[in-house]
This record gives structure tokens, C-alpha cells and sequence, in this order.
């Protein structure tokens, strides 16, 4: 099968997305995952200068919601996958393919697309039914530096770096506002971001309930084993846009 080219325009906001190789749980949430993956994310961010508005990481795949305005949206995805499937199968002394296939790189239309896209990828861990509110997702996740606007910062390990003293560096992770929260004081734009994720929350949690199912909380969260697959894996084709227009 054919793959589409990618498309390297800066102007465009885009929703990053990869699941690992048969959707096996390698990334479970714990304070190490979060640091290495923190440290890996924050460490590229900074290296290709790009834009991330939201970030999302569970257990068998990611999504990022990002603009690069160097045009290199790729070289930084190769990297941040590489690393990733690099070092967390290191900790898990594991060796083979970590991810099913390349990331997929969606091209986000409009500008309500964009937030709607910015509230998919926090609350995405309701989403699939495994907490009840983002807030409440023990991993990596943008939900409080959204809602807080802190800083966060993360240590990244060079493995291959002789000198003892420059084994490890620290990066700020930064998160760049949504357009349409630019003109809006700090505590407008609080207030604002709250009240849009509860409401796309609520409606989630609404839905999933009215369909008859659950959450799996964070206390079974924590207890899937490294490596497990989840009882229930949506694998579905991802158009080459992100909208909620049919047209």
C-alpha cells in the first residue's frame, strides 16, 4: 500500500498519534515513566523548536497536538519514537519492534477543529475509559500545565556521554497557547480551559456510562502489567485531517 506524503507546511496545526506493536501496555504509568518520558519529549521539543499545545501519553500509544515552525515536524517524531522505543525497551530488557507502524500526522482544518482536538488529547485517558476525569491520569499528561500554565522540567540520561558531568541535561517542557485563548488574561484563560474539559468530560463520561460501561480507575490502572494488552483495543484508520465537519 502507498503512504501519503507528508505535509511540512508550519502554518499547520497537526495531532501526532502511535500505538505500540500490538497495543502491549510498555509505557504504564509510573514516576520513572513519567520522567523518562518527560525527558524525552522536552529534550527534542527543544532541539527542533517545536510548538506543543497538548501531549497525552498512556499506556500503548500517544498523542500530541503540535505546530513546527521549522518544518521538521518529522525529524522530531523520528526522534522522539526512536528514543522512546529505544529506552523503554532497554528498561524492560526487551528487544524487537516497540511501535505497530509510523506515527500518523493529522493535519488539524479549522480553528474549532483545534480545540476540539486540544480537549481529545487531554482527556483521552477518559476516553478510553480508564479515569474518570484527566485530572486524575497518573501519567504524562498536559492536564494541570493547561490549566495552570507551570513549568515543568525533565532530566534527560545521555548513555553515550563520556564526561561524568554532562551525563545528564535538563529541559523545560513547554506548552504554547491555543489561538483562541491568546487575548484572554491568565485567570480568563483558566477559567475558560476548565469549564470547555469539563464539559467535554462530563459528556465522555456520560456516553461511556449510557453505553453500559466503565472506568477502569487508577488503582487497576496501576496494576496492568508491563507489557499486557488492554481488554479492549480500537484500532480504527485515521483520515489524513483532523475535523469534525463532514464537508
Amino acid at each position: 500500500m502507498s503512504r501519503l506524503l507528508r505535509d511540512k507546511d508550519p502554518e499547520h496545526y497537526r495531532l501526532i498519534t502511535i500505538r505500540t506493536q500490538e497495543a502491549r501496555l510498555w509505557m504504564t504509568p509510573s514516576k520513572n515513566m513519567e520522567k523518562l518520558l518527560g525527558g524525552i519529549i522536552a529534550r527534542y521539543q527543544e532541539i527542533f523548536n517545536i510548538d506543543i499545545y497538548a501531549y497525552c501519553f498512556l499506556g500503548n500509544h500517544y498523542h500530541l497536538l503540535i505546530k513546527s515552525p521549522n518544518s521538521n515536524t518529522d525529524e522530531f517524531c523520528e526522534n522522539l519514537d526512536r528514543e522512546v522505543a529505544r529506552r523503554v525497551n532497554w528498561k524492560y530488557r526487551r528487544q524487537g519492534k516497540f511501535w505497530a507502524r509510523r506515527y500518523t500526522d493529522q493535519r488539524v482544518i479549522s480553528e474549532s477543529d483545534l480545540l476540539s482536538a486540544f480537549l481529545y488529547v487531554t482527556s483521552n485517558s477518559v476516553k478510553h475509559g480508564l479515569v474518570e476525569h484527566p485530572s486524575k491520569w497518573p501519567g504524562l499528561s498536559s492536564y494541570f500545565q493547561s490549566i495552570h500554565e507551570s513549568k515543568r522540567s525533565f532530566t534527560f540520561y545521555h548513555y553515550a556521554q563520556q564526561a561524568p558531568e554532562k551525563r545528564t541535561t535538563r529541559h523545560e517542557l513547554k506548552l504554547s497557547l491555543l489561538p483562541q485563548f491568546e487575548g484572554l488574561t491568565k485567570e480568563e484563560r483558566k477559567a475558560k480551559i476548565n469549564a470547555e474539559i469539563e464539559e467535554f468530560t462530563s459528556n465522555l463520561v456520560k456516553a461511556r456510562r449510557a453505553a453500559g460501561h466503565g472506568f477502569l480507575g487508577v488503582k487497576g490502572v496501576l496494576e496492568q502489567l508491563p507489557g499486557s494488552r488492554p481488554r479492549e483495543v480500537s484500532c480504527s484508520p485515521r483520515p489524513s485531517c483532523y475535523s469534525k465537519d463532514t464537508h
